[in-house]
């Protein structure tokens, strides 16, 4: 009998020391974790309206107010993210909805951003009293109004195009509602989606400065970053200073965009109907990193082990056996025979868990 050549045999590892990429690549990743948590533990402060939040000029702090900056940019666009998925969605696949929702986003859209912050600040200083946080979440806000709307549009026009062969294909293999939209829609959207929300990410630095140097009943409120450096640079009319922060500006811009949004440009390639061949595909700097490593390399493959077998198991567990039959070649590979009305929820939430902890080892680090 030809044993068919599966998941875990293909995959197959052995335990192998570090190397210096292995080194760099931790030093990477915990580095950001450092920063990012750094950045949130700095958000939620006492604070009181009138009380004097001090701007330095001093380049040094600048790394500082970056991080600050960046944090609030990018909680901004996981929320944003969030509502795209959502009120996009249910635009596409609702009518009546469809009707109301997208001129309403066009409504919205215009609306000068000044004015979502006038209405939002007042309320979210209420809602987190005596805390920093209210005038934070009042600038995120105003960020996502300048992020959302792009992202929304894009990611409804993606599914009102799909080709009716994927469609056919969704149907051949009855994959349910949230299978369809994991693994069908979002996958098309995903190449136009990612270039909007990378223009969204530079619209939501012009308004920057307007979120983070805050005026309310005559109080001043200047929160941390790079807007409200170049705000009071601007106003001490400091010439150096304002290079300074637009060199800020640049670095920040160059960093995120090597490490995130290349990366997943190059991942969204193979989701292109006329995507390039694998090995034709230029390969980015941190891909390249990842791909040198053995520990992390090593660490993603088990990580993908046990999360799969989370995910088998909890197939199993939410109905009857008769729904499934076993592969005897040693795969894990479980077959379902039959649709367990108990068990597609279940199985939508921890395919999920386990394809986002089983990255490393879906990446070819072999080249």
């Amino acid at each position: 009998m030809v044993r068919r050549d599966t998941y875990f045999s293909k995959h197959r590892l052995t335990m192998v020391p570090l190397n210096i990429w292995d080194i760099l690549a931790f030093i990477l990743i915990f580095g950001v974790f450092a920063l990012f948590a750094l950045g949130l533990s700095q958000m939620n402060v006492p604070y009181h309206v009138g009380e004097n939040i001090p701007i330095k000029l001093d380049p040094q702090y600048l790394p500082l107010y970056a991080l600050r900056s960046v944090l609030r940019i990018f909680i901004a666009l996981l929320l944003s993210l969030l509502f795209t998925f959502t009120v996009g969605t249910f635009a596409a696949k609702n009518r009546y909805a469809g009707k109301i929702i997208i001129p309403l986003i066009d409504i919205l859209q215009s609306v000068p951003i000044l004015g979502f912050l006038s209405i939002s600040v007042t309320g979210f200083i209420a809602l987190f009293r005596g805390s920093l946080l209210g005038p934070e979440c009042a600038a995120i806000f105003v960020i996502f109004t300048s992020q959302v709307w792009n992202m929304a549009l894009s990611f409804y026009q993606s599914l009102k195009t799909i080709p009716e062969e994927l469609i056919e294909v969704a149907d051949m293999f009855r994959l349910s509602a949230w299978q369809r939209f994991w693994r069908i829609e979002v996958p098309f959207a995903m190449p136009a989606l990612l270039w909007n929300t990378m223009m969204s990410m530079s619209a939501s630095w012009f308004f920057v400065v307007a979120s983070e140097a805050i005026t309310i009943s005559n109080q001043n409120i200047n929160l941390p970053g790079i807007g409200s450096y170049i705000a009071l640079a601007i106003k001490e009319a400091n010439l150096p200073a304002v290079y300074f922060a637009i060199l800020a500006m640049f670095s920040v811009i160059l960093i995120y965009d090597q490490l995130i949004f290349r990366p997943l440009i190059q991942w969204a390639e193979k989701f292109k109907l006329d995507a390039l061949p694998q090995e034709h595909r230029p390969k980015t700097w941190l891909l390249k990193l990842l791909q040198k490593t053995r520990l992390l390399k090593y660490m993603g493959y088990w990580l993908c082990v046990y999360f799969r077998l989370f995910y088998f198991a909890s197939r199993i567990c939410c109905c009857d056996y008769k729904y499934y039959h076993l592969d005897p070649a040693w795969s894990l590979d479980w077959t379902k025979t039959q649709n367990c009305p108990d068990c597609s929820t279940n199985n939508a939430i921890f395919s999920c868990i386990s394809r986002l902890f089983a990255v490393p080892a879906f990446c070819d680090f072999n080249g």
